[in-house]
């Protein structure tokens, strides 16, 4: 029972640090709505953590593949805490490039939790390995396409010498 509850809190995170994602990123380039940023900030903190909290809960029954699988999720779910520390820190210190910085930061994170959107769905939906690999690469390079092009678009609606 548990391990249902700490899997559907960290699903309900994940999903709204994607659509609070979302709007931060929608709402540039101003100061990324700070109210919208804090909750974006708390969930993907509360999702990580849970994501954690479900592999220690699991760890005993893991076969050893698993337990390199999901520490190496850990590891990434670590990896995303800092980034979305960076992108608040670009958001309070706002140096010259704060919004390219943000936009990267708060990027890194969206295209990981999509591409882990994915990849569960393709995996609960039992696809075959070739094509749960497929969709992940999508993924990703998706998500760097549309990050490209947010960093681009805010470039060129940047006046000159603009912060």
């Amino acid at each position: 029972m548990a391990h249902w509850v700490l899997i559907v809190l960290h699903a309900g995170t994940a999903v709204a640090a994607f659509v609070l994602g979302c709007l931060v990123l929608a709402a540039l380039p101003s100061t990324a709505r700070a109210a919208r940023f804090v909750a974006f900030f708390w969930c993907v903190i509360a999702s990580m953590s849970l994501l954690v909290a479900v592999v220690l809960f699991d760890w005993v029954q893991l076969n050893p593949t698993r337990r390199i699988a999901f520490g190496i999720l850990c590891a990434l779910a670590a990896y995303l805490v800092i980034r979305v520390l960076q992108a608040r820190a670009a958001l309070v210190r706002k140096p010259a490039t704060w919004r390219k910085a943000l936009i990267g930061h708060v990027g890194f994170v969206m295209i990981s939790l999509f591409d882990g959107f994915c990849i569960v769905s393709a995996i609960d939906l039992r696809l075959p390995p070739w094509l749960i690999v497929t969709v992940a690469v999508l993924g990703v390079v998706v998500g760097v396409v549309v990050i490209r092009a947010l960093v681009r678009r805010d470039a060129a609606g940047e006046p000159a010498g603009a912060n």
